[in-house]
């Protein structure tokens, strides 16, 4: 016995049976090869088909953004160790100025070496001094100002907002 005999549409077909069993749509009064449009999905159907591909979207995007945060984290961490080491070489470079600055009042201006000791330390205590007067003219701009401002003058029915300082 020969085993049966598939169609194109992954019918069985026994051989021994005619034409007409090859073509079931025939006895459906359709022609032969002609076949009915699939049914379209259901709205329940689609929304889980279009639920789905949003997820994985979202999915994509969210492993893509860890992905990027790690690569920031490394880099910021690869800039503090930078930026600590370049700091680290400009304070060897300002002490190596210092000294020399130090070794030159004494060898060539005359200087005693306490004297010029104090005296560099003096001029950087006063560089110092500078630097953190300026610093504290920043501290305010460290509260978001006018953004509080803004709040508060919103908070009391105000629309009117002062220009920063």
């Amino acid at each position: 016995m020969q085993p049966a005999a598939r169609t194109l549409d992954g019918a069985s077909q026994d051989p021994g049976l005619g034409p007409a069993a090859a073509a079931p749509d025939a006895q459906d009064g359709l022609p032969p090869g002609a076949h009915t449009a699939p049914a379209a999905p259901s709205f329940s159907q689609a929304l889980s088909a279009t639920w789905e591909e949003v997820r994985g979207a979202l999915q994509e995007r969210l492993r893509l953004l860890s992905l990027e945060a790690q690569r920031s984290g490394l880099a910021l961490v690869q800039l503090v160790l930078y930026g600590v080491m370049a700091a680290v070489l400009v304070v060897t470079a300002w002490l190596t100025l210092m000294g020399g600055v130090t070794v030159w009042l004494v060898l060539h201006a005359g200087l005693h070496w306490v004297a010029a000791v104090i005296g560099i330390v003096v001029l950087n205590l006063i560089a110092a001094a500078l630097l953190a007067a300026a610093m504290r003219k920043l501290v305010p701009q460290l509260g978001f100002p006018a953004t509080v401002r803004q709040l508060r003058n919103a908070s009391r029915g105000s629309s009117d907002v002062a220009p920063p300082s």
